[in-house]
């Protein structure tokens, strides 16, 4: 092998070396573009962290000391969770057929 086609050689490799970088970097964007809403969501579920184990725990005492109570406490607050969604969404269905 001549120096020549050596150089030429290693030249290539650097040249398909800084391809890839720029490629590796284009998909890193893609990923955090694309992952971006879930890493908002943790990280405001992260802020919420130290009150919703306040939450959980005082639930789980109560729970233990009443049971009965809090089960229908939960009910009515996940069908009061899913009233609002369901509100939420019709708001959303006919605000948007007005345009």
């Amino acid at each position: 092998m001549s120096e020549r086609s050596h150089r030429q050689r290693i030249e290539a490799l650097e040249h398909e070396i800084l391809q890839q970088r720029l490629e590796m970097t284009a998909a890193m964007r893609e990923w955090r573009d694309a992952t971006a809403p879930i890493d908002n969501a943790w990280d405001k579920l992260m802020s919420w962290r130290v009150p919703l184990m306040a939450a959980g725990s005082l639930f789980a005492l109560r729970s233990a000391r009443k049971p009965r109570a809090t089960g229908r406490m939960l009910r009515r607050a996940l069908t009061g969770l899913m009233m609002y969604n369901r509100g939420k969404a019709l708001y959303r269905a006919t605000r948007g057929r007005r345009r």
